[in-house]
């Protein structure tokens, strides 16, 4: 009873420290307003060639911790080695607030260079150019959280594989087809097309935004590696979903 117990508390708290976490994202990645004022208005005073590498290097460092972490956590060895510890139903729960505690060290440690930058564009006072902004963003973020939404969002937070554990069933995983489970594997980031979108629709691409959009963007493509059989699979799913629909 005591571990159970002690399971949903710490459950609950990796969820919805990964829910404010994302909500943080989603700001730090498509809030442009005080941005929009610091590089438009009142850029960052000069800065030499030393200091902005200093800046490179920290930012580097934050995106290699976030990337180092989300890469270890999804590997096969950490998660044999939670199912040799018997808490296999945990190991979604901590990989999302490990997850979630890299991109608050990255929020917070981040460092603007204003003073290079690869565009600039001004959208404050131009209607068309903030709408059109503003509609690529949000598109983008509904394709992710719509995504993540059709992928079974209990079992993506960590939550149904502690019911499913206390409720004495069996993992969801082992429900799935094989089919799925391989192209889960090979999927890692099914909303790469909208954080494309994110990264790079951006009016001021300054220098560490456009390391920020490169990195990411490399670290996602190493990551897609969907082949014939799984495009099959996933043509093969929409088919029938449209069948079961009309």
């Amino acid at each position: 009873m005591f571990v159970k117990c002690i399971s949903v508390v710490v459950c609950t708290i990796c969820f919805l420290y990964t829910f404010y976490i994302l909500c943080n994202l989603t700001y730090f990645l498509s809030n442009v307003s005080n941005k929009n004022k610091e590089t438009i208005t009142s850029p960052e005073k000069d800065e030499d060639t030393e200091s902005v590498l200093w800046l490179l290097i920290i930012n580097m460092s934050l995106l290699s911790i976030f990337m180092f972490q989300h890469s270890l956590m999804a590997s096969n060895v950490v998660k044999h080695l939670f199912c040799k510890l018997h808490m296999d139903y945990m190991e979604r729960s901590i990989y999302n607030v490990t997850s979630a505690m890299t991109l608050h060290l990255l929020f917070n440690k981040w460092r603007t260079i204003s003073s290079i930058a690869l565009w600039n564009v001004n959208i404050s006072f131009n209607n068309v150019l903030w709408f059109t902004f503003t509609a690529l963003h949000v598109l983008a973020w509904s394709i992710i959280y719509s995504g993540c939404l059709m992928m079974d969002i209990s079992e993506l937070v960590g939550i149904k594989q502690v019911y499913y554990k206390f409720s004495f069933r069996p993992s969801p995983t082992l429900m799935k087809s094989k089919e799925l489970l391989r192209y889960y594997s090979h999927m890692r980031h099914p909303s790469f097309t909208g954080f494309l979108i994110i990264l790079w629709v951006y009016p001021h691409m300054t220098l560490d935004r456009l390391l920020l959009a490169l990195i990411l963007s490399i670290y996602m493509t190493l990551m897609w590696t969907i082949d014939k059989e799984d495009y099959n699979y996933h043509a093969n799913l929409v088919k029938r979903k449209q069948r079961e629909l009309f």
